[in-house]
């Protein structure tokens, strides 16, 4: 089969000849601004892991950056971008007034439409390609504090909607501009990024008025022109990732390894969409350069045998809880540490693939 075979009978909880399979990171820190760049990086990590889908990693600022928010260059591997903001664009509630769309025939949009398009055309519909679309109300929280504040954003809808709610206009009508552009260069389908932390510190009735009709109505525009959208619930627990169980996209992704998250079991009788996840992308939260080395996620360790045999274990308990509609995968973006293990990985799932076609 091919990964576009694999992953559309998947959606369709039909037999494959392997376990699907795959997994992002790191991002690409030193090459995600630059086209030609970035694309290569892209190509050479799927052409390495062979991942049964293909979730680009963009810049995490791209949008913010289109819209003029001022960056950094990164200086090294772990110099995310989403750390290297000098200046935000909004520093005001009213100033959400005086946003101006950015275009998307230039600039970091242009940039991204493009690297897409081109890595469409290289695999040429051998693996699906999923771009990374962000929810409108996270990106105005990258537009006024980052990650590390994003008490801040809240605030905006809460004491000064009637300006706020002007920006998720805007933003959320360029966002859908932007996914159209996708779909004409390629794309398969999303990987639609989503805070469950963000969404709890709004609450839930805000959130509920203000950021998920927002999503929701980003879904509804792209689904009947794609075939895998994928929800990525990212830092949240289980409480916040039951608000996104009723988005009306085709898997959900989020950390169920980690304390407090929703299990896979526990999730499957909640929704019969595809589960992506199972395994332990990161059981240690990274404050240091060493640490992003040392994730110490499921593919840590010495003894190649013995991480051999914990993935296939940890895989089968996988299968066995999400059932056949399932990508087996981390619940975020993975450590440079699990690159040399990653063709490991693969070896455990095609060996539970010739498993499963021997029992038959």
């Amino acid at each position: 089969m091919t990964h576009t075979e694999r992953l559309k009978a998947v959606t369709q909880g039909k037999t494959v000849d392997r376990p699907a399979f795959a997994a992002w990171g790191p991002h690409l820190c030193l090459s995600d601004r630059n086209l030609a760049d970035f694309v290569k990086a892209t190509i050479d990590y799927q052409t390495c892991f062979d991942f049964d889908f293909i979730k680009v990693m963009p810049n995490g600022m791209y949008f913010p950056e289109a819209f003029g928010q001022k960056l950094e260059s990164a200086r090294h591997w772990f110099d995310e971008t989403w750390r290297t903001t000098t200046k935000y664009l909004i520093n005001h509630p009213v100033e959400w007034t005086k946003l101006k769309a950015p275009s998307l025939k230039e600039g970091p949009l242009a940039r991204e439409i493009e690297a897409v398009k081109r890595i469409c055309d290289h695999f040429q519909g051998d693996v699906p390609v999923l771009p990374t679309l962000f929810s409108p109300f996270e990106l105005m929280g990258e537009m006024t504090g980052g990650y590390s504040r994003q008490e801040i954003i809240c605030a905006h809808f809460k004491y000064s909607e009637q300006y706020a709610r002007i920006g998720l206009d805007i933003v959320s009508e360029v966002n859908m501009q932007l996914a159209d552009a996708f779909v004409e260069a390629g794309a398969d389908g999303f990987f639609l990024a989503y805070q469950g932390g963000l969404a709890g510190k709004l609450g839930k009735e805000l959130f509920e008025g203000i950021a998920k009709p927002k999503d929701i109505e980003t879904i509804r525009h792209i689904q009947d022109k794609t075939w895998f959208n994928m929800a990525h619930v990212c830092n949240g627990n289980s409480e916040y990732f039951k608000w996104f169980l009723d988005y009306p996209v085709d898997a959900f992704n989020w950390a169920d390894q980690h304390a407090g998250e929703m299990s896979l079991a526990e999730a499957r009788t909640h929704t019969d969409k595809v589960l992506v996840g199972g395994l332990e992308h990161a059981a240690t939260k990274p404050e240091s350069i060493e640490d992003k080395i040392l994730l110490h996620d499921d593919l840590w360790g010495s003894d190649r045998d013995v991480i051999k045999a914990h993935l296939k274990a940890k895989v089968k308990k996988t299968l066995a809880d999400a059932g056949p509609k399932v990508v087996v995968s981390g619940g975020c973006s993975w450590g440079l540490g699990a690159l040399p293990r990653f063709n490991l990985w693969h070896e455990v799932m095609d060996e539970l693939g010739r498993e499963q076609a021997a029992a038959v």
